[in-house]
């Protein structure tokens, strides 16, 4: 395998460069350059650059200047250019010869020998033949196709084969016909080394092609080929309609089987476009920890595949969790390990450990958001000029759409009830978020009226209390009005009268005044918001609009005059009562001499005028709680539409999950359609064993038993319970018939009215696989039929699963897994962590991460599976790891079979 070292265009991984795999210098003699001979390299390397060429073959015609090539190199690797050793070689096939695009590796001229390999091939080719490096190249070398190869073999060194403008002379199809052609391209030759054509046309062609090479996986590739237009036609040849046509290779590292391996899969490596990043995506995390080596620390990520490997032990998980975190994705309710995946992101981050998470939205926008641990993360979005624009109340799944987490055997334990639940509740995100809080403000809305109802109920308890001290003080004042002591005070009592109803007067007066003031207060400053509006489409009708609200605006600041009237008024009556107040007293004198007048033994006159005020009082109360009875009707009508309401939003919210599940069933048939998919189906509040575990827990003590809860969840809800207790002969009142079991339930309930009334039952689901349900599967079915259904969900911008292969066997892992990961990492951004070789590997792996922990710290190794250093590493620390290489490189020496 050839070294190789990260660059910063691979700072993520693998990435899509456009390659020109036929170029011309001034070292062939039909490559026009006039001017300075010191600025050629420059300006050539500077025209590459231009045309964004990353990946580019020399391949003059029958020659290779090594000198030359060797500036080249060095100049171009300056700029991140990966210049490869070539050359347009003439064989000796068909009637005026082909040319072949012969592409070395690096061995052949840069070696402990200091040999040009190359030169000595060329020597061999056209030896005793002149000419053969001259315009107009018509004189070809002594090797046919399987000539060359053997002759090449021998070397022992690395290469492969292009053949160049084949639709045109010197082609395979102008040049090879009928039997010819068909026997060239089953040659030996053909099949071990061609990888691919350039400047291929003609669709005849290509499906003659295809008829003899099947399975026919050549690269169809472009080069400038165009040595006469000299520097300034690099890159600007073979235009079809005015387009240059390109060919891009999504390759992670500047090496002969990185190249060799992207050719070979034409299906995920090749393009013709530029394929755009569509899909927001995690594309960094810095990270400033405990651990001094971890101070500045950047991850980068790929928006395909991530894989983190290592050894047990060896920090992966830590890192899967932190970033976990760092993205404010919970872990889930029936996680696995829950306090310890908590322990391993606290321990590896520290008291003050902060993360910088970039991230990109569908919009190719940047955002940056910033967290501490422990506290909420900030979000600011990059502008184009650097600087930093905080988003107020943005949340990091705003940007990337509703990320999937699933720690160490979360996924096998799926298909029970309560990790099931779990599993929709990950899959809907925020879909629910709506229609929840609307069920939120009517639960709310609900426990309003109770407490309400309660409050009213209590004030009513005291009816009779209230009637019988009447009742006691009308028997006492009975004798003075016998006495007709009553005629006597009678002025005093008036008076006392009219003292309590100035008194309510001005309590009801500043009663009306607070709430003013708390109204003006409260909206004052909220109208300038709702002016900050321009209608796009409807101007005209919002310029009424807002001469109405301005209107509005105009009479509600009209409020503070109104309370200051009012104010004076409560002060006029404030003056009044005063004035009454010195009338009483000088009245009082008045009052005493009536009282002293009354020379009766046991008759107390002080007696009789507290009695009036305070019969005075209880009859205010008796008035006061008939008025609570018709406001107790309205507070139960108000409650049972409320109640009805609840339901109906219950209701709503199955409605949004039916639709939503049923999506992800059509969406599961569709990508698989001759293939067994998972199927979610789900019942409207069917899940009665959380019901009974809801009972249960709460009714403890009560001396249910089991058997009456059973039936008790017969009832759609507890609304409905409710509704049933007041009905002689209702379900309820015959299922708790006998002893005390009925009054103990209406105890627990009416004790725990709030919870029971918005206890929302939960709807049941059911996971079917093969149409039976999925926890009567083996763990191995069942995991594989899971991580399929998640791998290929739509809305989910990034999954992270740490050790998806958990449970399942190698070759499930390549036929199913795999498979699928090839096809959709292109549209979902995938984390894992993994010991299993095969899935970066086979998986074509873009961002590989490598973890090993010494001294306290996890060190980490980053870049492609097209990188040497990772690769070595999959060998030595992933059990397999070779024979994962060996199984890539049997699928794709395709011919070899």
């Amino acid at each position: 395998m050839e070294k190789t070292t990260l660059l910063n265009i691979f700072e993520n991984g693998a990435n899509w460069l456009r390659a020109d795999f036929h170029l011309h210098t001034k070292a062939d003699k039909e490559f026009i350059y006039e001017e300075d001979p010191n600025f050629f390299v420059s300006k050539y390397i500077q025209q590459l650059k231009s045309e964004d060429i990353r990946i580019g073959v020399i391949t003059n015609h029958n020659k290779f200047d090594i000198s030359e090539f060797k500036e080249l190199r060095k100049n171009a690797e300056r700029e991140q250019i990966y210049l490869l050793p070539g050359i347009e070689f003439s064989i000796k096939d068909g009637a005026k010869g082909l040319h072949l695009l012969i592409v070395f590796h690096d061995e052949w001229i840069f070696n402990n020998e200091n040999v040009n390999h190359i030169q000595k091939f060329i020597d061999a080719a056209f030896l005793g033949i002149a000419g053969f490096d001259n315009p107009p190249y018509n004189k070809n070398s002594k090797f046919d196709l399987n000539e060359t190869y053997k002759t090449l073999n021998i070397f022992d060194k690395d290469y492969f084969f292009i053949l160049a403008h084949v639709d045109e002379s010197c082609g395979i199809f102008e040049e090879m016909k009928g039997r010819n052609l068909e026997e060239f391209i089953k040659s030996e030759g053909f099949s071990k080394k061609v990888f691919g054509l350039q400047k291929s046309r003609k669709k005849e062609y290509q499906e003659r092609l295809s008829e003899i090479l099947v399975p026919n996986h050549l690269a169809l590739v472009e080069g400038t080929d165009s040595a006469s237009n000299g520097i300034n036609g690099i890159g600007k040849g073979n235009e079809i309609k005015g387009v240059t046509q390109k060919t891009f290779l999504k390759i992670g590292a500047f090496n002969l089987d990185a190249l060799k391996f992207a050719l070979r899969d034409t299906t995920n490596r090749l393009s013709s476009d530029y394929p755009e990043i569509q899909k927001p995506y995690l594309k960094s995390i810095r990270f400033n920890t405990r651990d001094p080596k971890w101070k500045d620390k950047k991850i980068s990520f790929n928006a395909a595949m991530n894989n983190l490997i290592g050894i047990r032990g060896s920090g992966k998980s830590t890192i899967l969790e932190t970033v976990r975190y760092a993205l404010d994705i919970p872990i889930g309710k029936n996680a696995k390990e829950q306090e310890y995946k908590e322990n391993v992101v606290k321990h590896f981050l520290g008291s003050g450990g902060k993360m910088e998470i970039e991230i990109i939205d569908r919009f190719n926008k940047i955002y940056l958001a910033e967290k501490i641990y422990g506290e909420s993360v900030s979000i600011y979005e990059i502008l184009p000029d650097g600087t930093k624009e905080l988003q107020h109340n943005l949340k990091i799944n705003s940007i990337i759409n509703n990320p999937l987490y699933y720690g160490q055997k979360d996924l096998s334990d799926i298909g029970g009830e309560t990790s099931t639940e779990d599993l929709i509740s990950k899959l809907l995100g925020d879909k629910l978020v709506g229609i929840q809080r609307q069920i939120e403000d009517h639960s709310s809305l609900i426990i309003n009226s109770v407490a309400e109802l309660r409050k009213i109920d209590k004030q009513l308890a005291q009816k009779e209390e209230i009637e019988a001290k009447k009742a006691g003080i009308e028997k006492d004042m009975k004798i003075f009005k016998e006495l007709e002591i009553d005629k006597k005070l009678n002025k005093q009592i008036e008076f006392n009268k009219d003292s309590n109803r100035l008194d309510s007067l001005i309590e009801f007066e500043n009663k009306v005044i607070n709430s003013f003031k708390e109204v003006y207060s409260y909206h004052k400053d909220a109208f300038a918001n709702y002016f900050v509006y321009d209608s796009k489409e409807n101007v005209k009708l919002f310029e009424r609009v807002f001469e109405s609200f301005k209107k509005f605006q105009a009479t509600f600041n009209q409020l503070p005059n109104s309370i200051d009237l009012l104010n004076k008024e409560k002060v006029t009556i404030e003056q009044i009562r005063d004035e009454f107040n010195g009338n009483y007293e000088q009245l009082k004198e008045e009052f005493s001499e009536i009282k002293r007048t009354i020379n009766r033994p046991n008759i107390e006159a002080d007696t009789y005028v507290k009695q009036s005020k305070d019969l005075d009082l209880q009859n205010a109360k008796l008035t006061e709680i008939k008025k609570l009875v018709e406001r107790k009707k309205q507070q139960v009508t108000s409650l049972n539409g409320a109640l009805t309401e609840l339901k109906n939003l219950w209701h709503q919210e199955f409605k949004i999950i039916q639709e939503e599940i049923g999506k992800l069933n059509v969406d599961q048939q569709k990508l698989n359609p001759n293939e067994p998919t998972l199927k979610i189906e789900v019942e409207f509040k069917g899940g009665k064993n959380k019901f009974i575990e809801f009972l249960a827990n709460v009714c403890r003590g009560s001396g249910l038993r089991e058997n009456h809860y059973e039936q008790i969840v017969e009832y759609p809800d507890l609304i409905e319970v409710y509704k049933d207790f007041g009905i002689d002969g209702s379900k309820i009142n015959t299922i708790l018939s006998g002893g005390n079991n009925l009054a103990n339930f209406k105890a627990k309930f009416l004790e725990n009215i709030n919870s029971f009334l918005t206890y929302r039952v939960p709807d049941k689901y059911t996971i079917y696989y093969k149409e039976r349900p999925l926890g009567e599967h083996s763990l191995g079915q069942r995991a594989s039929a899971l991580i399929i259904f998640i791998l290929t969900l739509k809305e989910n911008n990034l999954i992270i699963i740490d050790q998806p292969e958990d449970d399942l066997d190698n070759q499930t892992i390549y036929s199913d897994v795999i498979t699928e990961l090839k096809k959709l990492k292109n549209q979902t951004q995938f984390l894992f962590a993994t010991h299993n070789p095969n899935i970066p590997v086979l998986g074509d792996c873009e961002q590989v991460i490598s973890c090993s922990y010494t001294a306290d710290s996890i060190d980490t190794t980053i870049g492609s599976i097209d990188d040497v250093n990772i690769q070595n590493k999959i060998i030595n620390i992933m059990e397999g790891g070779e024979e994962a290489f060996n199984q890539r490189k049997m699928i794709y020496e395709l011919w070899n079979h």
